[in-house]
């Protein structure tokens, strides 16, 4: 049996994770260069900055066991309740798929059903045929930008989940470092930063992550990230912009950052299309149900 699934997220690598137990033909497509979605992480020569979510704390027990199985594998390290990565956020995805199934800077645009197969096209018109089963992984959103017919039952419950835009800002330096870290947090359009390099415990490079708030990137997610990036540091004093742009500044925009509605379903599945649709924004709105999402649409009897 040929498997597509589209989206290399923490949903999408967790379902490819569970799936390979019974099939071992899957192909897991990702319109960016890398695995992680927002489980993602820069690389600076040798070093990680995770410029997404930085930690994990679950709230089920689902998802700590989850956890203390990446840990038992060297994937994640345990500090109390949360748990951190040892080598890049991204690594939990990376250690869920194989990457011989992973098709990177591949932006699937169409899906056709003909003949009881799935055909897929993407941004540039490539094309990859003859998939038996398809499963869509990536926001609500973006399904329904896609050339794709769908139930309407589904495809009007799509419609409802909404979601809230996130900014970075990501900045390094091998000799400075940010001196007024609480100044930072005088801005109204900050929600936190992270030190990257406190939690990776690095001696000879400074790294941080700053994470706008909601009602900031929400406002601004038609822009560019450069735009965007000049709006923020603006809204900065000068004492504070001036020393933030003594670092290598790179900007990122999440404009799919978090799912602020949900379904009251746990996953979608057409089995007379042989289509599945499965993400954080099933039940609840959430890592715990990205997890049980992917996990129960998984182990279906397909």
């Amino acid at each position: 049996m040929k498997i597509a699934i589209i989206g290399a997220g923490f949903s999408g690598c967790n379902l490819y994770d569970n799936l390979r137990l019974r099939f071992d033909d899957i192909t897991i497509f990702e319109k960016s260069r890398g695995v992680g979605g927002r489980l993602s992480t820069k690389y600076i020569g040798d070093k990680f900055i995770d410029h997404g979510t930085s930690r994990l704390l679950p709230i089920t027990e689902d998802l700590k066991e989850f956890c203390l199985d990446l840990s038992k594998n060297a994937v994640l390290r345990a500090r109390y309740d949360e748990f951190f990565p040892k080598e890049g956020i991204n690594k939990i995805c990376k250690f869920l798929i194989d990457d011989k199934d992973l098709k990177t800077n591949t932006k699937i645009t169409s899906a056709k059903l003909v003949d009881n197969k799935w055909n897929l096209k993407d941004e540039n018109g490539n094309s990859f045929e003859g998939f038996d089963k398809l499963f869509l992984t990536i926001p609500a959103t973006q399904i329904l930008q896609m050339d794709i017919t769908l139930e309407d039952s589904i495809k009007s419950q799509l419609q409802t989940v909404s979601y809230d835009s996130v900014f970075t800002l990501i900045l390094y330096s091998n000799n400075k470092k940010i001196e007024n870290i609480s100044k930072i947090f005088e801005n109204e359009n900050v929600e936190d930063i992270i030190d990257n390099s406190r939690k990776y415990f690095y001696k000879d490079f400074n790294s941080y992550v700053i994470h706008s708030t909601k009602d900031f990137a929400n406002s601004l997610n038609q822009f560019s990230k450069e735009e965007i990036s000049d709006r923020f540091l603006n809204s900065f004093s000068e004492e504070i912009k001036k020393e933030l742009e003594k670092l290598t500044i790179i900007p990122h925009l999440w404009k799919f950052a978090f799912a602020k509605t949900s379904l009251d379903i746990p996953y979608y599945l057409n089995e007379d299309k042989n289509l599945g649709i499965c993400g954080d924004y099933f039940n609840y709105n959430n890592l715990e149900s990205a997890l049980l999402s992917s996990e129960l649409l998984g182990n279906l009897d397909l």
